[in-house]
């Protein structure tokens, strides 16, 4: 089995639910066909970068793999004649542009395996699913307990977590999920051993049991009772959980929101849960509704273990856009989140959500105190604080009861696992520090350009005021030089009249100084242009 694993190795560990940007940055021709130059950056770190190259005909096979999410995308169409010019290459970029930016504002495809493999082929490739099903193959030949059925192909999120069918040896339907281990795996191996044994005992009637758990060199696989009715998400949009992920939450046709009741009944059960678990050392961390099962008008969780694994949580690009987060509010977080979806029946697509539309008054509190911007400016609420606030105080009197449960760990392994939950959050910490940087950077960038565009505006201004200004004095020349104009200065430019006798009355004064001033302006405006071209022969 070792030697099985070490092919798979090389690969480094990359969190897959980092951000992808990509720029169509150039187009060229080779070998009579275009090929598009793409510059894909991973995260906010601007050093990870690199280029891939594409086809009109890579895109075209893109958009036939995510057609199953039914979501609208802007892929321009084939054309067979004309589309080497320059002119149509240049068009066709910027729609291809549109078209991935479109592709990425979707979390849910930008998280999938066919998009992360067209822009990240060194990375991610299309035979992950093969070398899972041969992994635990050998593995379960070595078990024995179990006998594999056969895969359940894409029904979850995760690019390298894989699902089978498998039954037991009482041939009871079971579940067995493969993970391979995440960026954030701290624990030792005899650690994660340890600690998955006592995950195997742990006892709680709001949290699914494990049934089996195996550490591999690579990842562990975990076996669970099949859920015939899927998870809360295959509840609320009303398909079966044996369907491909991108086909049941792409874009759901049927949207089946919880009662206000139910939402207090299950949410209490599951604030149960998760403060069960604070209590024991070990955050969730991975709450959302694809994790909550209803057993027995029951919530139980699913995934307790992922955090030991080091795997990334579905809401951490959100969690990244966050100032300041602990453990316990990251649950908070996701468990308002989660609320959100039982609610409306869709996910919320941004980090915070400020306006809750018409619904129970105590239910909007909830999600504020979770949800709201103004909640986490001030830090948040912890889970205890949550379960003692009145929405769920009314909950069929859950408050009242009195849940037990069972999981101990050993005082040395609860410091292990201290710490690396600590190592978790600090990587976390670090990606929301790139992240508040590169929104500055972003404002400043912003703020340059819209000063250089005021330098622009000003020197055009100035440009229009130096036009003005000397089409202004243009015209007063004009007007001044003008015989008609009320406003010429006959007398200043009229030479002194000659003295004259008293007793000469054969002329006035006024009539002859007008006269010559008006001469004097005939001479000064006259234009040889406008003298008529004669033949001098």
């Amino acid at each position: 089995m070792a030697i099985f694993e070490k092919s798979f190795q090389t690969r480094p560990i990359i969190d897959d639910t980092d951000k992808l940007v990509c720029t169509l940055e150039n187009a060229q021709n080779i070998n009579k066909h275009t090929e598009y130059v793409l510059r894909v950056q991973r995260g906010h770190c601007k050093e990870n970068k690199w280029t891939v190259s594409r086809r009109y005909r890579d895109f075209a096979a893109l958009q036939i793999n995510l057609q199953q999410a039914n979501i609208d995308l802007p892929l321009p169409p084939k054309k067979l004649i004309g589309n080497m010019q320059p002119s149509f290459v240049a068009e066709r970029q910027i729609a291809l542009q549109n078209y991935i930016s479109e592709v990425l504002k979707h979390q849910i495809l930008a998280l999938s395996l066919p998009v992360r493999s067209f822009l990240d082929p060194s990375n991610y490739s299309m035979s992950i699913a093969e070398q899972a099903l041969q992994t635990v193959s050998i593995a379960l030949r070595g078990d024995g307990h179990y006998e594999l059925k056969g895969p359940l192909t894409n029904i979850n999120w995760r690019i390298r977590k894989h699902y089978f069918s498998v039954i037991d040896s009482e041939k009871t339907n079971c579940v067995l999920a493969w993970q391979s281990y995440g960026p954030d795996k701290h624990l030792q191996s005899k650690d994660l051993q340890s600690a998955f044994k006592s995950l195997q005992s742990i006892s709680h009637p709001y949290i699914d049991e494990v049934l089996t758990i195996h550490t591999l060199e690579t990842g562990a696989y975990v076996v669970r009772r099949l859920h015939d009715n899927g998870t809360v998400r295959d509840l609320l949009y009303g398909t079966d959980y044996s369907k491909s992920y991108l086909a049941k939450y792409g874009n759901p046709k049927i949207r089946k929101p919880f009662t206000t009741g139910q939402i207090a009944h299950y949410g209490y059960q599951i604030l149960q849960a998760l403060k069960f678990l604070h209590d024991k050392g070990l955050p969730h961390g991975h709450l959302h509704p694809g994790n909550v099962a209803i057993l027995n008008q029951r919530a139980v969780l699913l995934d307790v273990e992922n955090i030991l694994m080091g795997v990334p949580s579905l809401y951490r690009p959100f969690l990244v856009q966050m100032k300041h987060t602990s453990p316990e509010s990251i649950d908070v977080y996701s468990f308002g989140r989660t609320l959100y979806e039982m609610a409306f029946a869709e996910t919320l697509d941004s980090c915070y959500c400020d306006n809750f539309g018409e619904i129970y008054d105590e239910l909007e509190s909830v999600l504020h105190l979770t949800l709201s911007t103004s909640s986490w400016k001030q830090g948040g609420v912890s889970l205890e604080e949550l379960q003692h606030h009145s929405f769920f105080n009314r909950a069929n009197g859950l408050a009242n009861v009195n849940v037990r449960g069972h999981l101990k760990f050993p005082l040395p392994l609860k410091e292990e696992i201290r710490a690396a939950v600590d190592a978790v959050h600090a990587r976390l910490e670090s990606d929301q520090k790139l992240a508040r940087r590169s929104r500055r950077e972003v404002r400043i960038q912003e703020i340059l350009g819209s000063e250089e565009e005021m330098r622009k505006q000003r020197r055009r201004a100035r440009k229009r005021d130096s036009i003005w200004k000397s089409t202004s004095s243009l015209a007063d020349t004009v007007r001044s030089h003008s015989p008609h104009s009320p406003h010429s200065p006959s007398t200043a430019s009229s030479p002194t009249p000659p003295h004259t006798t008293v007793g000469d009355t054969s002329t006035s004064p006024h009539s002859t100084g007008d006269g010559r001033g008006a001469l004097l302006q005939a001479i000064c405006s006259f234009d040889k242009k406008s003298l008529a071209r004669v033949n001098s022969h």
